[in-house]
């Protein structure tokens, strides 16, 4: 649309005391100049914004009490001042063309021309960690090429869905440059304006004094060697619902977000991870961690329960005893499209149907010996919700179990290491539930606490709690259907 056609539309919105707020940014973004009081440039054209004088657009002519409006409103535009660069009158031009834009889009624009001044090819590799550590959406590259510069690394952030204009995927991207020692400490204090300039909220820090319920997801994936390779994230505050505010990436190693899994590098990477999250995003407020670690199947029974770290005084903190620890299966979020996502989700609908309730018989499987009718096993676990597996199973039985498990989307299973009747507090174990089912994986951590001899049952739990609505923001290849 040229600037005359702009121009005729928005005066007949005027002389018709119809116009809004975008049909005064245009003519903001078309103001080229001001001659004293006589004469303004809009696009191509001279308006004469004197009194009693008639403006003429092309051939379209206006008078009286027409010309009078437009001159007022002109007038008013004119002492909120004149839109100098080139982009800006693009980005209002964009508002009269058809597009939905909002001073928040427009600050964004503002934001993406000031990063390209800020940045240059010398940064790259802090813009390519800080574009790394960005959740991207489920999917994200099945369309897309990887970004090979700088702006097309902006133009993605600049896609990425997100509910809240003050904390979207491009300023949580400059948060994260503002922190990248890497760069220059002058770059970093411009970047940090920007951020304030636009009134930003980057939500990384939580100053609310209520307890609340926080989530360390730390996620260990396979691959064809045997090799694990390790991730994590943290939910400060699990009532925060929208996914891009909701999962915040944790620094594993500062070149990349994904690391080879190091048993022997553990208990630093845990007081590093731990450090992050109450240093960063709690800042010591109070709240009821859990850690849910996912796991390959073949690993479920792994003891991550006594995963332990040096604290700042130099104790050795056990997991178990000090969290809520619970394990969760990896394979499951490859099948999050599939039937078996189906029969999860549906299974853990009935859990929270009961989350407040204490289980009944009906609604708990229990396997008591090691000789166990696999299909029978499976038909119970698609009716029933919970699973307690209280016998020592070999790893063929504990393999055919986790089939079961997986096919019916069993979301909650309770078992022990070793026989129950063979430990010192069996009794124990089934008073676990014969509480809340909210409760449990706080009982399974009174238990790790107080167990004080090899043969204490807390010693031996494992307590597989799989929630499909909590899981990690992963790339679309670890959520691909196989």
């Amino acid at each position: 649309m040229s600037d005359r056609e702009d121009l005729e539309l928005i005066f007949e919105c005027i002389v018709n005391h119809q116009e809004t707020e975008g049909d005064r940014q245009i003519l903001r973004s078309l103001l080229c100049g001001v001659n004293g009081d006589k004469e303004v440039q809009i696009g191509k054209y001279i308006v004469n914004i004197a009194e009693g004088r008639d403006i003429h657009i092309g051939d379209k002519i206006y008078q009286s009490t027409d010309a009078e409006a437009i001159k007022q409103v002109l007038q008013e535009v004119m002492a909120e001042g004149i839109v100098k660069t080139e982009t800006q009158q693009d980005i209002l031009k964009d508002i009269f063309a058809g597009r939905d834009l909002n001073t928040g889009d427009i600050q964004q624009e503002n934001i993406q021309n000031q990063i390209n001044l800020i940045l240059n090819i010398s940064d790259f590799a802090a813009i390519s960690k800080a574009f790394c550590a960005i959740n991207l959406p489920d999917g994200w590259w099945d369309w897309r090429e990887k970004p090979k510069n700088i702006d097309e690394i902006i133009a993605q952030l600049v896609e990425i869905p997100h509910a809240n204009p003050d904390n979207s995927p491009l300023l949580n991207f400059i948060h994260l440059l503002t922190q990248d020692k890497s760069m220059e400490q002058i770059k970093r204090e411009k970047l940090g304006q920007l951020l304030t300039d636009y009134s930003v909220e980057t939500n990384s820090k939580i100053t609310s004094t209520q307890t609340r319920h926080s989530y360390l997801l730390i996620q260990l994936r396979p691959q064809a060697n045997n090799k694990l390779f390790l991730k994590a994230w943290f939910i400060p505050d699990d009532t925060i619902q929208d996914p891009w505010e909701r999962f915040k990436p944790l620094t594993v190693d500062e070149q990349q977000p994904e690391i080879p899994f190091v048993p022997e590098e553990l208990p630093q990477l845990l007081g590093n991870l731990l450090g992050q999250c109450f240093e960063e995003y709690l800042q010591g407020q109070p709240t009821e961690l859990t850690i849910e670690i996912f796991l390959p199947r073949d690993r479920l029974h792994d003891e991550v329960e006594k995963w332990s770290y040096p604290d700042e005084e130099g104790f050795d903190i056990n997991i178990g005893e000090e969290y809520r620890v619970v394990v969760r299966s990896y394979e499951r979020l490859k099948k999050l499209r599939t039937q078996q996502g189906s029969y999860w989700r549906e299974n853990w609908k009935k859990v929270k149907l009961i989350w407040k309730d204490t289980p009944c018989e009906e609604n708990i499987t229990t396997v008591s010996q090691a000789c166990f009718n696999l299909n029978e096993l499976r038909k119970l676990l698609l009716k029933q919700i919970v699973l307690k597996v209280c016998c020592t199973l070999s790893n063929s039985q504990r393999a055919d179990l986790l089939r079961a498990i997986h096919s019916a989307g069993t979301a909650i299973v309770l078992w022990s290491r070793c026989e129950v009747n063979n430990l010192h507090n069996a009794v124990d174990f089934d008073t676990l539930l014969e509480r809340p089912l909210q409760e449990l994986s706080a009982l399974v951590k009174e238990q790790r606490f107080a167990a004080d001899r090899d043969q204490d049952l807390g010693n031996h739990l494992v307590l597989l709690w799989d929630n499909p609505n909590r899981v990690p923001p992963n790339p679309a290849l670890e959520f691909s259907v196989s």
